[in-house]
């Protein structure tokens, strides 16, 4: 039985593939790349705004993907927060809308490439891609970025006798296509058959210019364009405009394009059918398979429960919460609520209270309870245990008094230099453990105050395993789908998906600094709002002292505080190997005769640091932000909410950015 699954499988994606394939290789959808263009921002930005460029990038990305859906053209922006991100998309209006999606999806998995640099634009057979941090939707030349591409003569065109009269026709075709272009709109096609070598020509204008501008930049590429004869083909690739002309026909008439789309159609339900009837056998048996792997793994939750003596009655957690009441919530999270219970036996817990209903959550809840039930250290929350028999799954752990310290550190202030210094140690030592010291090493992925709870003697405790990620120590990195809170995720992680124990050291860096300053980092900030680039900028001039908390109840924390800054400095490196291990961390933390290396770079991203040491083949599948790749952006997951100053330090994913996109009135 299981061989003959194993037959029908492999026939299956045989005919899947080869379906693709033939869609794909027949319906020249013109998606090869001509030119990408990495280009710099029209201001001069500081190179802190990059990591906060990205999350502005992908809105407006995922805006014009909308557009180019239903219309084969977009452009948005994103004016706030800050930075500004514009973008524009456009295909060549001879494609179809399956071509066009299809040249887009290659020209957005390719553009990320030029990321973190605030301005790019790529050139596709079939359409055109540009991202800036300025308004540049009515520009339609620019000498610093226009070109042309002109080939050499081949075919019947080796012979020079034929070239007078060929420049001749080129040039009349290309004043003919601009001429059409303008009285259509944006776009013409033109074919000049006569005198032997035949000549088709191709003008396109970007939709946001007005006629004046799509009149001059098509002017200003014809002309040089015509330089290219008696060269077999050539195309200018322009701020505002696309030109082509070629000895054969490379665009699409309606009437062909008809035809071919009524054969492909035909052919391609012939093969859908039958590769459904495939799948279909061959999806009742995966999902049987799926099924019964869940049940099994709910059986190992009881039986963990069961062995370990952590299984709580639904009943008797229900009425120590209250029945759940919102005068005993501590508080509310992506993936359920968390609330304070007195147990018949008078101990005080926290029951975070799950909705058991979704794939996401329902794993998220193995996760938590997988990880936690194994790991037993002072800093690391303590899971005390579960009931999954009721109509809703809840998590037992042990309730810390003072809740989060963000409430502590940014709204009541309260704490000395030395309580500071404790609890910075203190969460150094629990990601050790995490990141070894239990066996296995577990990587946290959202470290950040509102994640660390203070119990009454204000001991730190890391909180929220569910977004930890759990694997071999000989593994290196794991690329995964990006998770986290934006201001605390490593640079390498954000924009390559790539993950280490290093992003929990950068978290770890960022939260140092929050704590030595009394300062939380802006997610959006740029410049010398982002404490991360005043802190290196004090560190550069020797005045480190003048970056810790003046509002500190001890006034003088002298050398100490300094070496503390200098070793959030070292953890955020945009470089995830000149990051020290947070066993490293602990040691100079607590031997006082470790001298603390100096930091190499500043803690922000630029283009350098990620295409030298850490940009390997082998790190990557893929380098891209696009659900398309193999890194997929949850967009659900990758911005999360605070968690409202509480124990709910088990907070996940929001609904989207916290941004407004903001588009601009169609100018034609």
């Amino acid at each position: 039985m299981q061989f003959s699954f194993k037959i029908l499988q492999n026939i299956s994606w045989i005919l899947l593939i080869f379906l693709i394939f033939f869609l794909l290789s027949s319906s020249a959808a013109r998606s090869s790349e001509i030119h990408l263009i990495c280009g710099a921002p029209k201001d001069d930005l500081s190179s802190a705004v990059s990591t906060s460029f990205v999350p502005n990038f992908v809105k407006v990305m995922e805006s014009i993907q909308q557009q180019v859906s239903s219309r084969n053209w977009g452009h948005s922006a994103v004016i706030q927060p800050l930075p500004e991100v514009y973008a524009l998309a456009q295909c060549h209006s001879d494609l179809s809308s399956l071509d066009c999606k299809l040249c887009f999806s290659q020209g957005r998995v390719k553009l990320p490439r030029c990321l973190p640099n605030t301005a790019a634009r790529i050139f596709l057979d079939g359409c055109f891609l540009r991202y800036d941090n300025y308004n540049f939707l009515h520009e339609s030349i620019d000498p610093t970025y226009d070109n042309v591409n002109c080939s050499h003569p081949t075919g019947a065109l080796t012979d020079s006798s034929l070239h007078t009269a060929f420049k001749k026709k080129v040039a009349e075709v290309i004043t003919n296509v601009t001429d059409r272009a303008l009285e259509n709109g944006t776009f013409a096609t033109v074919e000049g058959k006569g005198g032997g070598i035949p000549v088709y020509a191709l003008a396109q204008c970007w939709n946001s210019l007005t006629y004046w501008g799509c009149r001059a930049c098509l002017l200003k590429a014809g002309s040089q364009l015509k330089q290219c004869a008696p060269g077999s083909q050539g195309q200018a690739l322009f701020t505002g405009c696309y030109m082509r002309y070629s000895t054969e026909r490379f665009f699409n008439t309606s009437s062909g394009r008809a035809s071919r789309c009524r054969t492909k159609a035909v052919i391609a339900i012939a093969m859908a059918a039958a590769a459904f009837i495939v799948l279909a056998s061959f999806g009742a048996f995966i999902g049987y398979q799926r099924v019964s792997k869940r049940r099994e793994e709910q059986n190992n939750i009881r039986g963990l429960a069961t062995r370990s003596n952590l299984n709580f009655k639904y009943e008797v957690l229900e009425k120590s919460t209250n029945f759940f009441s919102d005068d005993m919530k501590l508080g509310q999270g992506g993936a359920g609520s968390v609330f304070k219970g007195s147990l018949p036996d008078g101990r005080t817990v926290a029951v975070k209270r799950l909705v058991y209903n979704t794939r996401q959550w329902v794993d998220q809840f193995f996760n938590e309870v997988n990880l936690i039930s194994d790991i037993q250290h002072k800093n690391l929350v303590r899971l005390l245990g579960c009931s999954i028999e009721g109509p809703e799954s809840l998590i037992v752990y042990e309730y810390v008094p003072n809740r989060s310290l963000d409430q502590i550190l940014f709204v009541k202030n309260i704490l000395s230099w030395q309580q500071r210094y404790n609890i910075i140690l203190g969460t150094a030592e629990g990601l050790a453990y995490l990141h070894g010291g239990s066996g296995v090493k577990i990587i946290h992925r959202d470290i950040k105050t509102s994640n660390i709870l203070l119990d009454e003697k204000l001991t730190p405790k890391i909180a929220d395993f569910g977004l930890a990620r759990c694997f071999a120590t000989e593994n290196t990195h794991i690329s995964t789908g990006i998770a986290g809170t934006l201001g605390y995720m490593a640079p390498e992680y954000l924009i390559r998906g790539q993950l280490t124990e290093k992003a929990d050291v950068y978290g770890f860096g960022v939260l140092v600094l929050e704590i030595a300053t009394g300062k939380k980092n802006s997610i959006y900030s740029q410049g010398s709002n982002s404490i991360l680039h005043s802190v290196w900028k004090h560190y550069k001039a020797k005045t480190l002292a003048q970056a810790i908390d003046p509002r500190l109840s001890d006034r003088n924390p002298g050398k100490d505080a300094e070496n503390v800054l200098q070793i959030g400095l070292l953890c955020t490196q945009a470089s995830a190997s000149l990051r020290p291990s947070m066993t490293e961390v602990v040691q100079m933390l607590t031997d006082s005769e470790f001298e603390i290396p100096s930091p190499k770079q500043p803690p922000f991203l630029n283009a350098s640091v990620l295409s030298a040491d850490d940009s390997t083949e082998n790190s990557m599948t893929i380098v891209s932000l696009t659900r398309t790749s193999s890194i997929p952006l949850n967009l659900q997951e990758i911005t999360r909410l605070p968690s409202n100053g509480s124990q709910d330090s088990f907070v996940t994913a929001s609904a989207g950015w916290d941004c407004a996109s903001v588009e601009n009135s169609e100018p034609r």
